[in-house]
């Protein structure tokens, strides 16, 4: 099949401006009114901070209602990692904008506990009202230990409550049970049972959701009519002999209806629960966002329409009572509700006792595995990503120790280089540009109130994606800023070792059925012989324009949300090891792999990657003593066939300067 030519706007004088990328950060490129709503919102994200007056309004209103320690996690209702802003209560509190961690406060102190990805970025931005707990660093207890020592400390000693509270839609049923037991075991109240959130109570203006319209995905990208998305998962159901199912996962909702939204910021998602019978299928959201197309397409497939709020009405009066009179119907007999692996504590809670549940996130584990139009398209948005980053690394080297550069100007350049595709929707995530020391603080992200001059003889840390209507990207390169020839042989040695790790894995061969926790270590590896590591996973899943962190399947050292299962064909995962030397430079690489039958061995659970990413690594920073042989020879594979593939879409848009770069960067090692 002939591959069509990556179409962009022909201006090659396009401009963007810092005021335009963070209207795609906010997700409100095609929603906002005036550029003076934008310039309001901007101000009040960015103003620097003091915490003292909310902390003090959060604990009057906590006294009024008998509560000695208030939870405040990052999450929203469905358990999203990137929130709306109206969800981010966490952020409002303590000043944290990290996307990981969790505030509690009691009526005499407050903490933040996070992990290691934001450390420097939580000492940055907590205020002295702020105590910092860092997750798995010896001497710092956990935030559950600490959180209940400290509430046991206060009623001792101020006579206080001695009730935790925590809104129960906020957390996941694992960890609301935990609590439970928790507080249960110490003589302790665990109060879910407010009407109103405590943090929404003390904002003064809370922002409202935008009245975006929902859009169908066509079958050209999604590759599978809901219909039969629908019957494949209630094959499952009935296997697991669950009669009904729950989800409150916004990712896998717009993955089995086939629709898109925009009320989470970079993630294409609408607010939703469904109910889901063997018979019928409720779908809760706000009717404001449904035209007559949809609303037809939906009465099509047979699910019912319901407003958002009506889930905890229905919730208690779920019943197993399936009328259809078919004798060979077995659903009936069924006496298991399936829940999301993260089902919030308040579905878990609202549900009836009399049912036994079942924890399985089956909508995300059908996601996991792309079909083949889905593949195609992922691979086309691949090239047009790579493309961008190709034309913003030739611009900055031409720019390199001509003219001074801030973190910013990258962020917008790169934003622009994107935009001029006719297919780009947005940023899939804020876009990371991290100089020197900056480059240390694993999710970075420069704003306007905080932001640095790209620094000579140093690191620059990019890490960036996009959304597409062909699939969501997630990609990593660290360059060298040359103020001369000479390269920190520190450094040289660390971005080799990193590269080993990436490669370690990019060029796996596996079986079906492999440890990810084993492949991670793969990664690891190289530096872990010379005492370097780094803090965070090797991978995770990617969606196809959805979220750009998905599960079930990924690399990581332990079991987490992106990661409970073998990787399978199909799979579209990241791989991104790294490593950080605090308050000096930073490294990762970061490019998306694709699960693939290795067609060289026999039998079906033979495995290896399709390495889909076309962005050369920093050949300057390349030591090859580090690596091995066989690492070499990929990489002056992969190069050229990087510089084969974008040679004529750089010639289609006339940037010969990135032809010229693109050459220069991929010539042999």
């Amino acid at each position: 099949m002939k591959e069509e030519k990556i179409q962009l706007l022909d201006s090659p004088d396009y401009k963007t401006s810092c005021i335009s990328t963070i209207k795609s950060f906010l997700g409100l490129e095609e929603y906002t009114e005036s550029n003076e709503d934008i310039k309001s919102m901007n101000l009040k994200i960015f103003k620097q901070f003091n915490s003292s007056k909310r902390l003090g309004k959060l604990r009057l209103l906590m006294k009024l209602n008998n509560i000695s320690t208030y939870i405040i996690p990052s999450e929203d209702e469905h358990q999203s990692e990137y929130t709306s802003i109206k969800d981010q209560r966490r952020e409002f509190i303590s000043g944290f904008t990290g996307s990981s961690g969790i505030a509690i406060v009691t009526l005499n102190k407050a903490v933040l506990s996070t992990d290691s990805r934001y450390f420097l970025q939580a000492e940055e931005q907590l205020d002295s009202n702020w105590i910092l707990l860092k997750q798995g660093v010896k001497g710092y207890p956990n935030w559950i230990d600490w959180m209940i020592n400290e509430t046991i400390y206060e009623m001792n000693k101020f006579k206080n409550f001695g009730n935790i509270s925590v809104d129960p839609r906020l957390i996941s049923w694992d960890l609301g049970d935990k609590l439970k037991f928790k507080c249960y075991e110490n003589n302790i109240k665990f109060l879910t049972d407010l009407e109103f959130n405590l943090i929404d109570k003390i904002r003064d203006n809370l922002p409202k959701n935008l009245n975006n319209k929902l859009i169908l995905f066509p079958f050209k990208y999604n590759g599978e009519l809901t219909k039969f998305k629908i019957k494949r998962l209630r094959e499952i159901m009935k296997f697991e002999k669950c009669f009904v199912y729950i989800s409150n996962m916004l990712d896998s909702i717009s993955w089995l209806l086939n629709l898109r939204g925009n009320d989470i910021i970079f993630n294409p998602v609408f607010f939703c629960y469904t109910i889901i019978y063997h018979d019928k299928i409720i779908i809760y959201l706000d009717k404001k966002k449904l035209n007559n197309e949809i609303i037809e397409y939906l009465n099509d497939l047979n699910i019912i329409i319901k407003s958002y709020n009506e889930i905890w009405d229905d919730l208690p009066a779920i019943t197993n009572n399936n009328n259809n009179n078919n004798n060979n119907n077995k659903t009936n007999n069924y006496n298991k509700i399936c829940l999301e692996l993260n089902s919030s504590y308040s579905i878990y809670i609202n549900i009836p006792s009399i049912y036994e549940i079942k924890f399985r996130s089956i909508l995300t584990e059908l996601k996991g595995i792309k079909n083949e139009i889905e593949i195609k398209n992922l691979k086309e948005s691949q090239k047009i990503d790579s493309l961008a980053i190709i034309r913003l690394l030739s611009w900055f080297n031409n720019k390199n120790n001509k003219e001074l550069l801030t973190e910013l100007d990258i962020v917008d350049k790169l934003y622009e280089f994107r935009k001029q595709s006719l297919k780009f929707k947005g940023l899939s995530f804020q876009t990371i540009v991290a100089t020197g020391s900056n480059s240390a603080i694993v999710h970075y992200e420069p704003n306007l109130n905080n932001f640095k001059e790209i620094e000579m003889n140093n690191i620059l840390l990019i890490d960036s994606g996009g959304q597409y209507f062909e699939g969501t990207t997630d990609i990593t390169r660290t360059i060298y800023t040359f103020k001369d020839k000479n390269v920190n042989k520190e450094i040289k040695k660390s971005y080799s070792l990193v590269l080993n790790g990436h490669l370690n894995i990019a060029m796996l061969k596996f079986k079906f059925g492999t440890s990810s926790y084993y492949i991670d270590s793969l990664g690891r590896k190289p530096l872990l012989k010379y005492g370097m590591n780094y803090g965070h996973g090797t991978g995770h899943g990617i969606d196809n324009y959805i979220c750009v962190h998905a599960g079930p399947c990924g690399l990581s050292p332990s079991e987490t949300s992106y990661n409970y299962k073998p990787l399978e064909i199909g799979n579209f995962i990241s791989d991104e090891p790294g490593y950080y030397k605090d308050g000096e430079y930073g490294i990762r690489i970061e490019s998306d792999l694709l699960v693939i039958k290795d067609e060289d061995e026999d039998g079906e659970d033979n495995l290896k990657f399709d390495y889909l990413t076309l962005v050369p690594f920093c050949k300057e920073l390349i030591d090859t003593k580090y690596l091995t042989i066989e690492q070499i020879n990929w990489i002056n594979k992969y190069h050229e066939n990087v510089y084969q593939n974008l040679k004529s879409d750089l010639e289609n848009v006339k940037d010969f300067e990135a032809i010229k770069w693109l050459r220069e960067a991929t010539l042999p090692i």
